[in-house]
């Protein structure tokens, strides 16, 4: 299983980054990157298609 991080480049687009073996890597990146670019990052598991996580400026929000 993976989970993928995905920047927000417009209101409802996405483009995806990243792909980590574990659901706490994946968020450590993309809030280390939100933090970073002050954009808005969010954790997909791509088997469910599924959004786990949104970080937005290194802060987890709940989806």
């Amino acid at each position: 299983m993976m989970f993928c991080i995905q920047r927000q480049e417009a209101p409802d687009q996405w483009v995806q980054e990243l792909c980590f073996k574990t659901e706490f890597k994946a968020y450590m990146c993309a809030r280390t990157k939100s933090l970073a670019t002050m954009n808005t990052y969010r954790v997909i598991d791509p088997i469910l298609n599924e959004v786990t996580t949104v970080v937005r400026k290194g802060k987890g929000l709940p989806h």
